[in-house]
């Protein structure tokens, strides 16, 4: 996993694009844990979460594939209070170190990228 420039990923229209705002930690851990009858289809796009990286709050990128996901990077470059924010959220909703975004920082994460919904 290395450390990416939060500018470089922002601006490219491909991975906004590809960004999964449906898919937390919880929901990749557990598929047929979201809202619906199906399981979430977690064979494409990016998963977002805040992990401690380096003992460090940090915005976390994972790559959604059919066979193996993999965490492909991670930047430090968001607001610390937003990171420290998301980490506080409740216990069953932060599985594995993964907590999932709180609603401030996927609201700053959308105006930042120019992403829709």
């Amino acid at each position: 996993m290395e450390q990416v420039s939060f500018d470089k990923i922002k601006n490219s229209k491909a991975f906004v694009d590809d960004i999964r705002w449906d898919i937390t930690p919880v929901i990749f851990l557990d598929p047929k844990s979201g809202p619906g009858d199906q399981p979430a289809d977690l064979t494409h796009g990016y998963m977002l979460y805040v992990e401690n990286v380096l003992e460090k709050p940090a915005l976390v990128i994972m790559m959604l594939k059919r066979i193996v996901s993999k965490t492909v990077g991670y930047t430090y470059e968001v607001p610390e209070d937003l990171l420290k924010d998301a980490m506080n959220c409740e216990a069953a909703e932060c599985i594995q170190g993964m907590c999932p975004l709180s609603e401030k920082l996927k609201d700053w994460l959308k105006k930042e990228c120019g992403a829709a919904g």
